[in-house]
């Protein structure tokens, strides 16, 4: 799906805080007893494991793009005795369709990366069964200073040609758009948006929120042109980003002294559930 990789560690630093949206997005599913649950772009697996203790008679499968996410849920999987009904695979999601089998599929801030991929959501919602349920969360901070600095920087002359086409990656439509997707194919829809105010701590913790997963495609083109060109981009990068982040951000200090800096965080739900007659959601 995307032509850089994925660094779990890094991934993983805010991993209380990515979680929150997963557990307030699958909150909201009310499956009973699936058979077959899919986790798209699984990730390092922390949160899919959730699923498989939550429906132990389910087979549970996580699903991602990167070859190093999967090796480190199967890891993680592994060292910490996951339940037996949890198993991942590497699966480009723009090249996965559900079979007849799949009760729940959930996906938790992957879809922003599949340019058009309301098209591909037709497609898998189309061959759901009656009774499946559809939940899926996107990032929506793109107008933020954090996401729309990177846009920004990216028509810089110093960093444009290195980071051509980079920015269009990440795209989400409008709730309205979500819900004609889930209405047009039959679904009972359950869509909202919520904002995350997130205060974080250490020096530049907005930079280290957004390298872990939006910024991680530009940081990754500048690397490739230093080792190419024999330049510095993406020092000059990072450093003017974390200017900007610091400038952008409201901070405040605790009365012990500690420096917290204020980082809202908006997404947006889409939850269905295919129209038969189960209860409505």
């Amino acid at each position: 799906m995307q032509e850089f990789t994925w660094d779990p560690q890094q991934y993983t630093v805010f991993a209380d805080r990515r979680a929150r949206p997963f557990r307030d997005l699958t909150a909201r599913v009310r499956a009973t007893d699936p058979k077959v649950v899919v986790d798209l772009g699984c990730g390092p697996g922390n949160m899919t494991r959730t699923l498989a203790e939550r429906w132990p008679g389910a087979r549970v499968i996580g699903l991602d793009s990167s070859a190093d996410m999967v090796a480190s849920a199967q890891q993680l999987a592994a060292e910490s005795g996951a339940p037996g009904n949890l198993e991942f695979a590497q699966v480009d999601a723009a090249r996965w369709a559900p079979d007849d089998e799949v009760d729940v599929i959930v996906s938790n801030a992957m879809l922003q990366w599949i340019p058009d991929h309301r098209q591909l959501v037709r497609g898998w919602l189309e061959a759901l069964k009656p009774g499946a349920w559809f939940a899926v969360q996107v990032p929506g901070n793109f107008a933020a200073p954090s996401h729309a600095t990177i846009a920004e920087m990216s028509r810089r002359p110093e960093f444009e040609d290195a980071l051509e086409g980079v920015v269009a990656r990440e795209s989400v439509y409008t709730t309205d758009e979500y819900l004609e997707t889930l209405i047009g194919a039959g679904f009972e829809a359950d869509i909202w948006e919520t904002t995350y105010s997130q205060p974080l701590s250490g020096p530049d913790p907005v930079y280290d929120w957004v390298r872990g997963a939006a910024l991680r495609p530009s940081l990754q083109r500048l690397e490739a042109a230093d080792r190419r060109d024999g330049t510095n981009l993406q020092e000059r990068y990072i450093e003017e980003y974390r200017r900007i982040m610091r400038e952008s951000y409201p901070t405040y200090t605790t009365p012990e002294g500690v420096r917290l800096t204020d980082y809202p965080f908006r997404r947006i739900f889409i939850v269905g559930v295919k129209n038969d007659l189960s209860p409505s959601i």
